[in-house]
């Protein structure tokens, strides 16, 4: 059951939503970014987690992430608003001395960086004056911030970024709880993605005539969209337990959970996607529909962090062995 409290700020991200989310790519120009995000910075959402004792549990921000990601939106909600402020709270006593508006610093491939690298992308980074630096190791370095850089997902802003001087360094406790939270938030982004373009297909099946019948009256596309349903839940399903994980068990059993939602969704709900736009059919294709905004995403989405081809292996280590 949702508190009085977050249901309130769930009805406030919706109605926001509402009022910016765009029909097409061609509408994702800088001045309608730069608005979005300042309105959405008007909220207040960044300060969820970046106290001690944070606002909300990270089971809310999860569904605030798959909120967000049902809608195509400009706005860099995951990376200012739910990621770089917790990463900033795990830090301590060393987070406070962090001022301004900082965004996540990722390595060029879009995973976790290594202790050596030597380049790294601020990864939705809309407005943000700096960004933030986890390697596998726990060091947390300042980044400066570079010129664009190249992104299949059209709605992200994604710019080059070069590390900076440490800031501080997280226990292993805590850096496994950054592993896990950044998992989740992307894995829920990635699956409320999914779960619209899926609906949105479901929606164009029922008006979409051929033949003199809807196409979603013929049992072909009814299975396709019903296999590609139970895909979606099934995703949404293990990034809603990893989330509660994180609230309730210890940082190692809530990286592992994280690790497989993650897994299961960049192949659920790629496959999901993929239907999605075979319903669809050539007009989901071109570029004025928004259906490539959200297949875009969710292929992004898939790969980013850590990939199904290196969770797998990971998993697969017996219990006590993972990393």
């Amino acid at each position: 059951m949702e508190s009085e409290e977050f249901a309130l700020v769930r009805e406030l991200l919706r109605s926001f939503t509402a009022r910016h989310r765009i029909g097409s790519a061609d509408e994702a120009g800088p001045a309608a970014r730069s608005a979005a995000q300042q309105a959405l910075d008007g909220l207040g959402l960044a300060e969820l987690r970046r106290t001690a004792k944070p606002v909300a549990t990270v089971q809310e921000c999860a569904l605030l992430a798959e909120e967000h990601g049902r809608h195509p939106l400009t706005t860099s909600f995951l990376g200012r608003t739910l990621l770089a402020p917790e990463a900033v709270r795990l830090l301590g006593e060393a987070g406070r001395e962090i001022d301004g508006t900082p965004a996540l610093a990722l390595a060029p491939d879009l995973g976790f960086p290594r202790p050596d690298a030597a380049a790294l992308v601020a990864w939705d980074c809309e407005g943000a004056d700096s960004a933030l630096c986890v390697d596998t190791e726990g060091t947390v370095r300042r980044a400066e911030l570079g010129p664009p850089a190249p992104t299949a997902d059209l709605l992200r802003t994604v710019r080059g970024a070069r590390p900076g001087p440490v800031v501080g360094r997280l226990t292993a406790p805590a850096l496994r709880h950054w592993q896990a939270y950044a998992l989740v938030i992307v894995t829920s982004e990635l699956v409320g993605a999914a779960r619209e373009l899926v609906a949105l297909s479901v929606g164009y099946a029922r008006e979409r005539r051929q033949y003199g019948r809807p196409i979603g009256s013929f049992q072909a596309v009814r299975h396709l969209l019903a296999d590609a349903t139970v895909l979606v839940e099934a995703c949404t399903s293990a990034t809603r337990y990893a989330a509660w994980c994180l609230d309730h068990e210890p940082p190692g059993r809530a990286l592992t959970a994280a690790r497989v939602a993650k897994a299961e969704a960049g192949s659920s709900a790629v496959e999901a996607v993929y239907t999605g736009m075979q319903v669809f059919g050539g007009i989901a294709q071109t570029w004025e529909h928004v259906a490539h905004l959200y297949l875009r995403r969710v292929l992004v989405g898939a790969t980013a962090l850590a990939p199904p081809g290196e969770l797998l292996p990971t998993l697969a280590e017996p219990e006590g062995a993972t990393r």
